[in-house]
């Protein structure tokens, strides 16, 4: 585990906390898991993924730093960022030097910017979260671990409540979905690249748990990454002639225009059909307050275009 080498009883019972909230998955929200409380919580936090900056805007903190701060208000757009929030550099290359600067009493980090924790552990505690790993659900971890940080800052009943928030919200979404009778219906999901490949998102992506939430079906049940996707084209997605096909935005016009003047395009049953929609821009590898959000943006597309559909 990660923890920050700076002197002083409260950061050493800080780092002591860390290490077990974070040595086993199977632990979070056990009694007593957290081990001692520290004498106060971290006021001043950095969040360098835009998920665990998520969490903290959800429990009602606001990070003094995020990794690309201004794409997160474009992509992952709620809860909202203040602008008081500082940028700190790449989310695949921090700029530590803007981190050192905010003066940080707590970092939060990905597993996957392993190579960073070393320096950034010289700077100040480091709490290390990751979402996606192996033969793991990223929307069971993204909510076990919006409730070790709400006991790190002393906030676990308000993760309780946006937990049950988001459940309720998803409830919502699915009695919707199911009184227009597309409960149950298949979809792929899928983010163009260009005018050939696209990434389909599969059983392991926040997306599917976002569509599953939903009471809706993904069509796609190919193996697919740890990040929960699989690299393809549009040729791939023609075994389900009656799924829908949601893209999520932004798809180039060119792109577009490129595609559906090209010979495949009139061979894709949702092309046929007129089953393809688009929602966005969400960010596909959120947490626990995206999972709704994005159900309940891909419902309300399907049913725009069911109505559409409809003679």
């Amino acid at each position: 585990m990660l923890i920050g080498k700076r002197p002083g009883p409260v950061l050493r019972a800080l780092a002591f906390m860390l290490i077990s909230l974070t040595a086993s998955a199977d632990n979070v929200g056990s009694p007593g898991a957290g081990g001692p409380q520290p004498s106060s919580t971290p006021k001043r936090i950095v969040a360098l993924n835009w998920w665990l900056a998520e969490h903290l805007l959800a429990l009602g903190v606001t990070p003094v730093g995020v990794a690309e701060v201004e794409r997160y208000r474009e992509w992952v757009a709620q809860p909202q960022a203040p602008e008081s929030v500082k940028s700190v550099g790449r989310r695949q290359a921090p700029n530590l030097e803007a981190i050192r600067s905010l003066e940080p009493d707590l970092i939060l980090v990905s597993g996957h910017l392993q190579a960073a924790v070393p320096a950034l552990r010289a700077i100040a505690p480091t709490l290390v979260q990751t979402t996606y790993e192996a033969d793991s659900n990223p929307w069971v971890k993204a909510r076990e671990h919006l409730l070790a940080l709400g006991k790190v800052l002393g906030l676990e009943d308000k993760a309780r409540a946006v937990i049950a928030q988001a459940e309720q919200d998803l409830a919502a979404t699915r009695e919707q979905l199911s009184q227009a009778g597309l409960a149950g219906h298949g979809a792929f999901i899928v983010r163009f690249l260009d005018d050939r490949r696209v990434r389909i998102h599969g059983d392991n992506s926040m997306l599917n748990q976002a569509l599953e939430q939903a009471g809706l079906t993904n069509a796609w049940h190919r193996p697919t990454n740890l990040w929960g996707f699989t690299p393809g084209t549009i040729a791939d997605l023609g075994d389900h002639p009656d799924a829908w096909l949601i893209y999520i935005r932004p798809w180039p016009e060119a792109d577009r225009e490129r595609l559906q003047a090209s010979g495949l395009w009139p061979y894709l049953p949702m092309a046929r059909s007129g089953r393809i929609t688009g929602v966005g821009p969400v960010w596909t590898f959120g947490g626990v307050v995206s999972v709704p959000r994005m159900a309940r943006m891909l419902a309300e597309q399907l049913l725009e275009g069911t109505r559409e559909l409809q003679p």
